[in-house]
């Protein structure tokens, strides 16, 4: 509309068009109205209302004067010529040489990824990271390592080099697979194995191959150790290792069928390894075991949390000198010989631990505790056995030091390869160490499906002791709920309840 300077609307003014607002700018002639007709000013109508117009061909704003003033006018298709070049394929033509830029990227090591056929990206486009820049989250199937967790390919070389990178605080991750391994993994100090998932045992109907989250040793691998970690000064190893951890992981020995290898064994100065989610299985020789070095050092102060130790050949757990020891959760299960073996392990902690059905003592506490500065017994809370093949809980340790027991359930321990008897017991205490037993039960049974002869032959048995407190119990045993013998000293039972006979037996003695 044309207006005057007081803002007001004009009619039948005439007004001016120029190119620009400046005093400089110069006046458009060449213009038609929209009927064609040529034209070189604008009138406005009676409502003061300016009739539309064209103006120079590709000139997207003009200027309009009726007298106050210049005012700014855009063309009416300026949308329409907007949205046709945002619309455009490549409307600047820089386009194609971008695309160029990034397919040159495509496919290329530190470039962009692509995916191969089966939706990953190829080994080839990921690139080789050295330290510093290798992250400490190392994965045994990278390219930098290599390992296939096929069930077919010796894996050790591969995992032993992930684990020499990951370095004090690092971790190696074992993604769903089976490792193969023919020497020994040797832990340096600060490294956490890592796997996707523990198998914390194998039942029936849960096949090896359909778990395939393991650590496998070969058939030839008959010495040694899966695992070992080493605390001594002997060239290769630091003489103070520790601070280990390996979580959901399982080490498997099913496949070697002669030797003596262990699943883990620390030797010397190591300090605080921590075990979590681990099973170890079907070891020829031990499940766990620890020795000293030639200075006479002993590992101690290590952890385990939900371990099972399956099937292995000799002992499930032995632990020797293993002061601070912690176990919580942990399961052995038809070790051939002892289930846990404790030697001297003073200040240590057995929580909601089990022993069944191996060949020998489910908990075995003997040695000589308390002999050296410092040293101590232990506490065992809540802690269960069933079907082992001599005691339940054997403790014939020495020393000054209070084994206290609280909440212990034992149960058709004493199995002697069938028969039963053999003086075998739910708890035997042969000890001259000082025990103390709040909350105890001892109770008898056959095999599972009812075959095989009852035991225990004994609740309890106390030979040769001292020292002895057991405190509220319930002790059923084939022949007697309680049994002494030789010369015991200073030995006492308190609100007990006493039972003979097999599982049916109700005839019971309260004392």
């Amino acid at each position: 509309m044309a207006e005057d300077v007081s803002g007001a609307r004009v009619a039948g003014v005439v007004g001016t068009v120029w190119d620009g607002p400046s005093e400089g700018a110069a006046q458009l002639t060449d213009l038609t109205d929209v009927s064609g007709a040529a034209i070189t000013e604008l009138v406005s109508d009676d409502d003061g209302m300016v009739p539309g117009f064209y103006g120079p061909e590709g000139v997207e704003r003009l200027w309009l004067d009726f007298g106050g003033g210049r005012v700014a006018l855009v063309a009416n298709d300026v949308g329409e010529r907007l949205a046709a070049h945002v619309a455009a394929d490549d409307p600047h033509g820089s386009r194609s040489a971008v695309m160029a830029e990034l397919d040159a990227l495509r496919g290329s090591a530190n470039g962009l990824a692509t995916l191969d056929p089966t939706g990953k990206v190829p080994t080839t486009q990921i690139p080789v990271l050295t330290p510093p820049d290798l992250l400490d989250w190392l994965n045994v199937q990278s390219p930098e390592f290599g390992a296939k967790g096929d069930g077919v390919t010796d894996d050790t070389a591969e995992i032993q080099a992930a684990i020499n990178a990951a370095g004090i605080g690092g971790l190696v991750y074992f993604p769903k697979g089976v490792y193969r391994i023919s020497a020994p993994l040797d832990l340096p100090r600060g490294v956490t194995l890592m796997g996707s998932h523990s198998n914390l045992m194998i039942g029936p109907g849960m096949l090896d191959e359909d778990f395939p989250c393991y650590i496998q040793a070969l058939p030839s691998m008959t010495t040694g150790a899966m695992i070992q970690i080493i605390g001594d000064n002997d060239g290769t190893h630091p003489a103070i290792n520790g601070e280990q951890r390996i979580f959901n992981l399982m080490l498997d020995g099913s496949k070697v069928t002669t030797g003596n290898l262990d699943g883990i064994y620390g030797q010397g100065n190591v300090q605080n390894v921590v075990m979590r989610d681990v099973c170890i299985r079907k070891m020829p020789n031990n499940g766990i075991i620890t020795g000293s070095n030639a200075g006479g050092e002993w590992p101690y102060s290590w952890r385990l949390h939900s371990v099972m130790v399956d099937n292995c050949h000799a002992n499930g757990i032995v632990f020797e000198r293993q002061t601070d020891l912690s176990m919580i959760d942990v399961q052995v299960i038809g070790c051939w010989a002892a289930g846990v073996k404790l030697i001297n392990a003073a200040n240590t902690i057995l929580e909601a631990c089990r022993a069944e059905w191996c060949g020998g003592h489910g908990f075995h506490i003997t040695g000589a505790w308390g002999n050296w500065p410092g040293s101590g017994s232990m506490t065992m809370s809540s802690c269960s056995t069933d079907r082992n093949g001599w005691d339940g809980v054997r403790i014939d340790a020495t020393g000054n030091g209070p084994f206290l027991i609280n909440a212990l359930n034992t149960r058709r321990d004493g199995r002697n390869g069938g028969p039963g008897g053999g003086g075998y017991a739910g708890l035997a205490l042969l000890n001259r160490a000082p025990v103390v037993v709040t909350g105890l039960g001892c109770y008898v049974g056959t095999d599972d499906g009812g075959t095989a002869n009852t035991s225990p032959q004994y609740g309890v048995r106390v030979a040769n002791a001292r020292d002895v407190n057991v405190i509220g119990a319930y002790l059923h045993g084939l022949t007697a709920g309680v049994f002494q013998e030789g010369t015991n000293e200073r030995v006492r039972f308190t609100a007990i309840t006493t039972v003979a006979g097999n599982n049916y037996a109700e005839d019971r003695v309260i004392s």
